[in-house]
């Protein structure tokens, strides 16, 4: 019922960033990691854009915990570019849809092109993204090559990034399920980037990266590191 309820209010007063469903998201996913005794710390809250501003968050991908962390306790509204069927788990992946979060249906030129047309838009509407630039989790929590997509995106809508660094999900499981209760749990909030310059995108990748990076432990590091 609170879905519903903030769906019918989002779609009547708030059609573009329905931010009551953002509240929702964020809700459920705190209220599930704390019933299940979660330990999630946040560190860096001063480098935060102000909450009226849209941005592009990029961090380090390596469990679907990522997403119940970052939503329940990152304090900011924010929409994520994800696969379609992080969007089908229930009750979070439901909210998150009626949300409107960008699925990314298939890896084909089409859905591509389709997924950075609404990406673009929605970050011109005021809504600030959670784009995971390595394109997929990591199995064994070390980080992977940035792909441009997400940096391509904001250089279009002319918004900042924001570096994150997300420490010690892969512990618990990279699969469907945690094979542990998540404790320890680190939200790495770095300074923000200047929006990319078109064609340049490259510079603001490597320099994300290199934030990210920053926050890892040794084990998380690949070996060129």
């Amino acid at each position: 019922p609170l879905v519903i309820s903030a769906t019918i209010y989002s779609k009547l007063f708030d059609n573009e960033r329905r931010r009551a469903n953002d509240y929702v998201v964020q809700w459920w996913a705190r209220t599930t990691l704390t019933l299940f005794g979660a330990k999630v710390a946040l560190e860096g809250q001063e480098n935060l854009p102000p909450p009226g501003e849209a941005v592009m968050y990029v961090p380090n991908h390596c469990s679907f915990l990522d997403i119940f962390s970052l939503s329940g306790f990152l304090p900011r509204r924010f929409k994520y570019i994800s696969k379609i069927e992080i969007l089908r788990i229930p009750l979070v992946g439901w909210a998150m849809g009626f949300a409107k979060h960008i699925a990314l249906a298939r890896t084909d030129r089409k859905s591509q092109l389709k997924t950075l047309k609404e990406a673009v838009e929605t970050l011109k509407a005021g809504n600030s993204l959670v784009t995971f630039p390595e394109g997929t989790r990591s199995k064994d929590g070390v980080l992977g090559s940035f792909k441009k997509g997400p940096f391509t995106m904001a250089a279009r809508a002319g918004v900042r990034i924001v570096p994150i660094s997300v420490v010690g999900t892969h512990v618990f499981g990279t699969g469907a399920l945690p094979i542990a209760i998540p404790r320890g749990v680190r939200i790495i909030v770095h300074p923000p980037l200047d929006a990319p310059v078109a064609k340049q995108e490259d510079e603001s990748m490597a320099a994300a990266r290199a934030a990210v990076l920053s926050g890892l432990p040794a084990a998380m590091r690949p070996a060129e590191a």
